[in-house]
């Protein structure tokens, strides 16, 4: 090899070292790494699983913590936004699933070619924002999935039916608030990420078939102050709603922080939702 074969070589591999270390930052940065945010640390497996309804078919991935005494766990149901489906928050996940906390995430009917039903694959993708109410429409679809998907997860030999948590962001954070109004009974708690609250018509009305006020279990918002998307002063205005006669929500804001969260947030947001988990 000549010494210009050595010097190219020496470059190419700088550049590809440089292009990997670039790559692990923007990672590191966007995305996060999962991580245990609980005491004990749990292996956990991964299981594809399908919720099936009104000849709609749900695509679902369960995280699932790893026992030798067949223990039920604590289990959330997570509900991805707009353009999105149910990877969107698997950092929280993981890091969850580490904490010994299953995880049950699904695409919801329309966003992906995963989940299929008689009006297609992706038929929901695309459609324009804030015309003629098709956003707050397909939240009110959306409660159909989220209520199917419950059911079935009660059925999970792996659930603790008594412990089932609901998560949100953005879009699946309005859809499990507006689920959540008639499950005061089997869901134990909320934990809507920067909630698209707007998108509920009646959400912060007394008495409409969708305020968020007929849930009486335990809330948490968690929302950034810099999002643009869902301002924090909608979730303010959230809060001081679902506490107006008794005091069972609460909010935590990080500072800095956009629509979606940056990557050491979203572990953060984990150990957050944790500690609310074990509350109980």
């Amino acid at each position: 090899m000549t010494n210009k074969m050595k010097i190219a070589l020496f470059i190419t591999l700088g550049i590809i070292a440089l292009l990997a270390i670039v790559a692990f930052i923007c990672i590191w940065h966007f995305v996060g790494f999962s991580s245990c945010v609980g005491e004990k640390r749990y292996a956990y497996t991964k299981k594809e699983m399908h919720t099936a309804y009104a000849d709609i078919d749900l695509y679902g991935v369960a995280l699932i913590p790893k026992s030798d005494d067949e223990e039920k766990f604590p289990t959330v149901i997570y509900a991805h936004g707009a353009d999105s489906d149910y990877k969107s928050d698997m950092t929280v996940l993981e890091s969850l699933a580490k904490s010994g906390v299953a995880c049950y995430t699904f695409d919801f009917y329309g966003w992906t070619k995963r989940s299929t039903g008689p009006e297609g694959v992706e038929w929901f993708k695309g459609a324009p924002r804030g015309v003629d109410n098709a956003y707050e429409e397909q939240v009110i679809r959306q409660t159909q999935d989220l209520n199917a998907v419950i059911e079935y997860v009660k059925t999970l030999d792996f659930v603790d039916t008594d412990n089932i948590f609901l998560i949100g962001s953005s879009m699946g954070g309005a859809t499990v608030a507006a689920t959540s109004v008639t499950h005061s009974e089997d869901i134990r708690g909320i934990v809507l990420l920067y909630p698209a609250i707007n998108l509920v018509i009646g959400a912060m009305e007394d008495g409409s078939d969708y305020d968020v006020n007929n849930y009486s279990g335990d809330v948490m918002i968690l929302q950034g102050d810099s999002d643009v998307i869902v301002p924090l002063e909608m979730s303010e205005k959230l809060l001081s709603h679902y506490n107006k006669y008794t005091h069972h929500a609460q909010m935590i804001v990080y500072e800095g922080q956009p629509h979606v969260f940056t990557g050491k947030y979203k572990v953060e947001a984990a150990r957050e939702i944790l500690n609310f988990i074990m509350r109980y």
